[in-house]
C-alpha cells in the first residue's frame, strides 16, 4: 500500500510555492492599485494645496507698551552684628503688547 500522507503534504507545498510566487510576481500590480485606490481617496476631498495659486492680502498690526523702573537702595546688612554698606540695585520690567492679525487668504482663483 501506498503511502499518501507525504504525497498530500508535497501536493500542499506546491500549491503554496505556486501562491507566493504569483503574489511576488504581481506586487509591482497590487501596489500600483492600492497607489491609485488612495490618489482617488484623497482626489474626493477637493482640490490640494498649492502656495504658487494662493492670493493672500494679510496685515499684521502689532502694539507694545513697555517700562522699566532702576532704584538703587543703600546697603545696610546688621543681621549678623556687622554693618556692611554698598549698594543695592532693584529692577522692575512691565510690559503689555497687543497683536492683531487682519485680512483674507483666497485658494485658488
Amino acid at each position: 500500500m501506498l503511502n499518501r500522507k507525504g504525497q498530500t503534504l508535497i501536493e500542499y507545498t506546491v500549491i503554496v510555492i505556486i501562491i507566493i510566487g504569483v503574489m511576488i510576481a504581481m506586487r509591482d500590480y497590487i501596489k500600483r492599485g492600492v497607489q491609485g485606490r488612495w490618489k482617488s481617496a484623497t482626489d474626493d476631498f477637493g482640490e490640494q494645496y498649492d502656495p504658487q495659486a494662493v492670493n493672500s492680502n494679510i496685515m499684521y498690526a502689532t502694539q507694545a507698551n513697555s517700562a522699566s523702573t532702576v532704584t538703587v537702595e543703600p546697603g545696610n546688612d546688621s543681621s549678623n552684628g556687622s554693618t556692611q554698606l554698598g549698594q543695592w540695585t532693584k529692577r522692575v520690567d512691565i510690559s503689555n503688547s497687543a497683536e492683531t492679525k487682519t485680512g483674507s487668504t483666497q485658494i485658488g482663483n
